[in-house]
């Protein structure tokens, strides 16, 4: 906007204030408006109260100069009206009266007045007093924003906590049923069936781990407060360790796991367990998303000086205005309640994005509808780590994968 000129002072508003001038007599509107305008404002005309009320239902000012003395509906019913409605209880009113008696500007505060302007209009008291009352507005509407902001924080903070206590309790669910039956049924068990009931408590329980695991660092990446550890990256080994952990899955579903991953590839430089972790949890994704007899590959290029990871699946894919979204937090699992139960909260995605990014790398999708999805990890050959430890403290801190 157009700042307002009084000597130094200046309206702090992003957008000019418009400002509503209610008056019966043509001049006195004409003479309000002219000196609002040279000083910025945008300014709107209403020549009675009931005029007001719709030019206020209808273009919303940021604040009222209104006349007491009106035909048809005089100011102070104006101002008790627009205080009985929700939607203009805090419009900013500045009374415009010829009236000085006390008893009239008592009455006309009972009605909601903010700020009286007396006739004749002196052009500098009119500026001080909206200059006044816009900068009250401004933080009144700053304040409101800032409550309304909170409302929704917390409601989403409540729905989220929901969403991962219920999918957390899917997986608990499964080693429960697994161990009960196994109770029930241990002098009727074959080794065979026993093996499946065993295997089946371990997917869950690495699941939940996952699950536990992305929660816990997820807060800590977000705030740079989560150390790396690089040591070299044996890629092919590393994707062969998370495909061996899901064969059962994979197995299962009947879906062809393929690791293209040549061992010859030049070695990037990264935390181990995080890295290990984002191939785990991008493999264990795809699986969920490609149906049976579907396939998923992992393979991985060198590009300039960066390594590029791929995870390729033929699934569902992705529709095309939800892929900029997909690893905000909690978004993929908005996603998946809409395809199926029993989905994750979506906190994977996110804590693959947080913890190539803390690499200094990058992630990103490619995806058609019907088609499948293919997810690029880009890990720099001589990443910029902040909070790193020397492979020396590595070695005597201890490394390795987490079993989740």
């Amino acid at each position: 906007m157009s700042g307002e000129q009084v000597g130094k002072g200046s309206v702090p508003e992003k957008q000019t204030p418009r400002i509503l001038v209610v008056d019966d007599d043509h001049r006195n509107v004409r003479l309000m408006e002219s000196i609002l305008k040279s000083n910025g404002y945008e300014v709107l005309r209403a020549y009675d109260g009931k005029e007001a009320l719709q030019v206020v239902g209808t273009d919303a000012p940021d604040l009222l100069l209104l006349d007491v003395m009106m035909p048809r509906m005089n100011g102070l019913e104006v101002c008790q009206r627009l205080r009985a409605n929700r939607a203009t209880r805090l419009l900013p009113i500045i009374m415009v009266t010829a009236l000085n008696a006390l008893d009239d500007r008592v009455e006309a505060l009972e009605q909601g007045a903010d700020d009286f302007v007396s006739k004749p209009i002196n052009k500098i008291a009119l500026l001080a007093k909206v200059r006044s009352i816009l900068r009250v507005k401004s933080l009144q509407d700053e304040l409101e924003r800032t409550n309304e902001q909170l409302v929704r924080m917390q409601r989403f903070k409540e729905s989220m906590t929901q969403m991962v206590v219920h999918d957390m309790k899917n997986p608990l669910s499964g080693i429960m049923g697994n161990v009960q039956l196994i109770q029930i049924q241990k002098d009727n068990l074959d080794s065979v069936r026993l093996a499946e009931l065993l295997q089946r408590t371990q997917e869950s329980a690495s699941q939940l781990m996952r699950m536990i695991l992305n929660l816990l660092h997820i807060g800590r990446l977000e705030e740079n407060k989560m150390p790396l550890r690089p040591v070299r990256l044996p890629l092919r080994d590393i994707v062969q360790e998370n495909v061996q952990e899901l064969t059962s899955v994979s197995l299962r579903e009947r879906i062809t796991v393929e690791n293209r991953v040549d061992a010859d590839l030049p070695e990037p430089r990264g935390d181990r367990e995080l890295v290990g972790r984002v191939i785990g949890n991008l493999l264990s994704n795809a699986l969920k998303h490609t149906p049976e007899d579907g396939r998923v590959v992992l393979d991985a290029t060198p590009a300039a000086d960066e390594i590029v990871l791929t995870v390729m699946d033929t699934g569902e894919g992705i529709p095309e205005d939800l892929q900029p979204h997909v690893f905000e937090k909690f978004m993929a699992g908005s996603l998946d309640s809409a395809r199926s139960p029993g989905h994750d909260s979506g906190l994977g995605l996110t804590f693959c994005r947080l913890a190539v990014e803390a690499h200094g790398g990058r992630i990103w999708i490619q995806s058609r509808p019907g088609e499948g999805t293919t997810v690029f990890v880009a890990l720099p050959m001589k990443p910029v780590l902040s909070d790193a430890r020397t492979d020396k403290e590595h070695n005597v801190a201890g490394g390795g994968r987490s079993a989740a």
